[in-house]
């Protein structure tokens, strides 16, 4: 029975820190916040059975930074110093187990309800998500003071005892509508599709302590592979990277939605090896990856560093501990609506 060592494997992020092994859990909308956002018991039980499984890393479910920021009823905030015991039971609860832990910093911008945030969405400009109400577009006040928040937000993870922290720069949230061109029409600083996403990260790494791994999701598409992000080619993808590397991004959390083993840009190559002609930094890669032998197969054709799980780990919280045995038949497949079954308050990877 195949053990697949490579998978376990320790991964360098930085100098001082490195991953206990290659599987990382990619962050997942819960659901099970209370009406605040506040991190509830079920919560810290879910990520505690990944820690216990044998996953090396847990990024958590995307957290708001600002309140302006919700993006869904019951998901989880780190907006003020109220969410910061929360925070800090999931993460003893993954260091009980020799996990790693860290908060995704978020805010969804346009891609938001009037009825959730009592006013209108925000957005770089004037833009209408489909499936959400039409959004404003910020003033630099605005701007700033979010920038602010994320800073602020990186703080209170460290306070909380997080070994990194995650940048939610994907899937067509704010920090991603400021690089799509077609959505921040600006004319002013922030219409730089680049100026937003650099001082996002450059305010969260001037919180974090030397050493603490920064890591950054993004996609190239913004609800689903076919959706525009105007106008990203490899060299403008090189610009992007670059800009962000130098900012202080120390990972890539690469999100290629299920379409992880399919060519980018006209070609046959994967959109993890576009990153690698760019950049040199670890790649974590998301896209349909489900068993171990889709993850030994990811790394071993120098696709990735790390794989992030999901739908795998929501299906079978002790995924890692499984295939690390040799047991990997025993995993239990991945069904089409386990996303219900965690909207409807019950884990079924136990």
């Amino acid at each position: 029975m195949a053990s697949y060592p490579t998978v376990f494997e320790p991964l360098q992020i930085t100098g001082s820190r490195a991953f206990p092994n290659r599987i990382v859990m990619g962050p997942m909308t819960l659901n099970q916040a209370t009406a605040s956002g506040h991190v509830t018991d079920w919560i810290v039980d879910w990520y505690e059975r990944r820690a216990d499984g044998g996953t090396g890393t847990l990024i958590g479910a995307a957290a708001f930074v600002s309140q302006n920021g919700r993006g869904w009823a019951n998901a989880v905030g780190i907006a003020d110093d109220t969410y910061l015991d929360g925070w800090k039971r999931c993460a003893d609860a993954a260091h009980q187990h020799g996990a790693l832990f860290g908060p995704q910093l978020f805010h969804a911008g346009a891609a938001s309800r009037v009825a959730l945030l009592g006013h209108d969405p925000l957005c770089p400009s004037e833009w209408t998500r489909e499936g959400f109400d039409s959004a404003r577009a910020m003033s630099v006040d605005e701007i700033e003071q979010v920038i602010a928040d994320f800073g602020a937000a990186a703080k209170r993870a460290i306070d909380a005892g997080s070994d990194f922290v995650e940048i939610h720069g994907a899937h067509g949230y704010l920090v991603h509508q400021f690089w799509r061109r077609d959505v921040n029409r600006r004319s002013d600083r922030w219409g730089d599709p680049l100026e937003f996403p650099a001082a996002v990260v450059q305010a969260v790494r001037a919180q974090l302590p030397a050493g603490t791994p920064l890591l950054y999701r993004f996609s190239i598409h913004a609800d689903d592979p076919n959706a525009p992000n105007h106008p990203v080619t490899p060299r403008s993808l090189g610009d992007f990277l670059k800009r962000l590397e130098s900012a202080g991004v120390d990972a890539w959390d690469i999100s290629c939605w299920h379409e992880g083993k399919r060519g980018y840009f006209g070609t046959d190559r994967r959109l993890p090896d576009h990153v690698r002609d760019h950049s040199k930094l670890p790649r974590i890669v998301a896209g349909n990856i489900l068993t171990p032998e889709d993850g030994a197969d990811y790394l071993a054709g120098g696709h990735a560093e790390a794989v992030a799980l999901a739908r795998a780990l929501i299906m079978d919280a002790a995924w890692a501990a499984k295939a690390r045995s040799g047991h990997s038949d025993a995993i239990r497949p991945v069904l089409g609506d386990s996303w219900r079954t965690i909207n409807q308050g019950v884990d079924p990877g136990t």
